[in-house]
């Protein structure tokens, strides 16, 4: 890894601890219980298919802050913004399209505007 690539991560990183700074997320100097801060956690599976795994995938800043700005206004997080995408793409690879009833409305809404 380059200097100037270890520059940039930084900077980076740097920009979203200050962005989780300012949105109040981060938490100095108290003691909290995670439980109480913390989502419950999600339900077993219902098969070893359904299971999550960690999977590295490799953004710019602008792709990242995009896709955070667009979870955000779906009311959703990163992650399952990511699956839904990655879903959507392995149905149109399949011709298995399975559009939800909010992507249509969002489709709809911008029909309505170029009218």
């Amino acid at each position: 890894m380059s200097k100037r690539h270890n520059e940039y991560r930084d900077l980076a990183e740097a920009e979203e601890l200050a962005a989780a700074a300012a949105a109040g997320e981060l938490i100095f100097g108290a003691t909290i219980a995670a439980d109480e801060v913390l989502p419950p956690p999600a339900a077993v599976p219902d098969s070893a298919e359904d299971t999550l795994v960690v999977t590295t995938v490799r953004l710019t800043v602008r792709q990242r802050r995009r896709a955070e700005e667009i979870a955000r206004k779906r009311g959703t997080d990163l992650s399952s913004l990511l699956r839904a995408w990655v879903d959507e793409g392995i149905a149109e690879d399949s011709d298995d399209y399975a559009v939800s009833a909010a992507e249509v409305k969002r489709l709809l809404a911008g029909l309505r505007r170029i009218a």
